[in-house]
């Protein structure tokens, strides 16, 4: 039978939060943190910390965190213990966040707010040496860039590499809209979507000044997230307009593509988040508006192509989801049904079972650690 939590009274929450989950420091590797970031006002708990036993699933509430205003997405150090969330609000309000967390998750510090130079920051990223910090800012249409101290901490304002056009779609695509920010696997070469212009941007350090190659993809497509397979030879990149995921070799540098599979089959437009499998065998892709939930592929070792093999729906605008480390569950955040969902997950053919409903109001973005 699935569990529910909802809203409970303060005494039974404690109790609960006591006797759930696990507990950080009892020598299983299979008690981790899990952060969450949400739809929120200043004075929310917006970002929040849970235990998770990835070996029986057991959740339980653990510290939280206000004074950033809808920390819609994060990143997580955990060898400095330090969350970076951005502050997704229009205009000059943006910002990128420094905040510290305790070894046991119940304690969370808001250290450090500062400007990001660019409009609704919808991504945040370190960069593979830690040296800095980046935002990708859907209505400024650039890229911020950050440097980082010793500590961790924001040290200078940020630079911007900015840039101009539309798309297809007047609509949807009237300026450029950068949505994701990643790291091709062994480099420190930056990768990023941008959904306004149907274009990937690969950047090598420095990242600022440095020539930016431009690729080039389906007009009217809409490049959202992308995530990386077999060591880095294969990207996948989902497309949030027209629903697909474009499948690419890297093995020499570019983005060579060798396959192209619809995720959305209704058409919604509102396809949003990927992710592979620990073992690499199963992809998973979210789609939001009309038929809410994940589309499962099987990928060939060898090849990189993907066979559909199913689909799982969820609560309503699953705009994020992880899979735990040992890949025995996977957690979709449900921002319109102020819930985070876990599945369990058959490691052997893909599927997904709901075992548990935690309720959090709007949840945008779940991190293990």
């Amino acid at each position: 039978m699935k569990k529910i939590f909802g809203f409970i009274g303060f005494i039974g929450f404690m109790m609960w939060a006591l006797s759930a989950g696990c507990h950080r420091g009892e020598g299983s590797g299979d008690c981790l943190l899990l952060f969450a970031g949400s739809y929120s006002d200043a004075d929310s708990a917006g970002i929040r910390i849970f235990s998770f036993d990835q070996a029986t699933g057991a959740v339980a509430p653990l510290g939280q965190a206000a004074g950033v205003s809808n920390p819609s997405f994060i990143a997580v150090d955990g060898k400095r213990r330090l969350i970076y969330a951005v502050g997704e609000d229009a205009g000059l309000s943006s910002t990128a966040n420094v905040l510290s967390y305790s070894s046991d998750g119940q304690s969370v510090e808001l250290l450090q707010s500062e400007p990001t130079g660019g409009g609704a920051p919808c991504h945040i990223a370190l960069s593979p040496n830690g040296g800095k910090l980046l935002t990708a800012n859907y209505m400024g249409g650039n890229i911020s860039v950050f440097p980082l101290d010793s500590k961790g901490m924001i040290a200078d304002s940020a630079e911007v590499i900015q840039f101009y056009g539309r798309g297809a779609d007047s609509v949807r695509q009237s300026q450029p809209h950068l949505h994701q920010i990643s790291f091709v696997p062994g480099t420190n070469a930056l990768l990023a979507n941008d959904l306004g212009r149907d274009k990937i941007y690969m950047i090598d350090t420095p990242y600022v000044g440095r020539r930016i190659r431009e690729i080039s993809v389906a007009p009217g497509s809409g490049p959202r997230h992308t995530v990386f397979g077999s060591g880095g030879k294969y990207a996948y990149m989902l497309t949030e307009i027209s629903g697909e995921i474009m499948v690419f070799d890297t093995s020499d540098g570019q983005l060579s593509p060798i396959q192209t599979v619809t995720a959305d089959t209704l058409g919604a437009q509102g396809s949003a988040d990927i992710h592979l499998s620990p073992d690499g065998m199963f992809l998973y892709a979210s789609n939001r508006l009309q038929g809410d939930g994940l589309a499962i592929f099987s990928v060939d070792s060898v090849s990189g192509v993907l066979t559909r093999v199913g689909y799982q729906s969820t609560g309503a605008h699953p705009r994020n989801f992880a899979i735990s480390p040992n890949g025995k569950y996977l957690l979709v955040a449900c921002r319109d049904t102020d819930a985070i969902e876990i599945y369990r997950r058959n490691i052997d053919n893909g599927s997904l079972k709901l075992d548990t409903i935690v309720a959090m109001p709007k949840p945008t973005c779940l991190i293990f650690n």
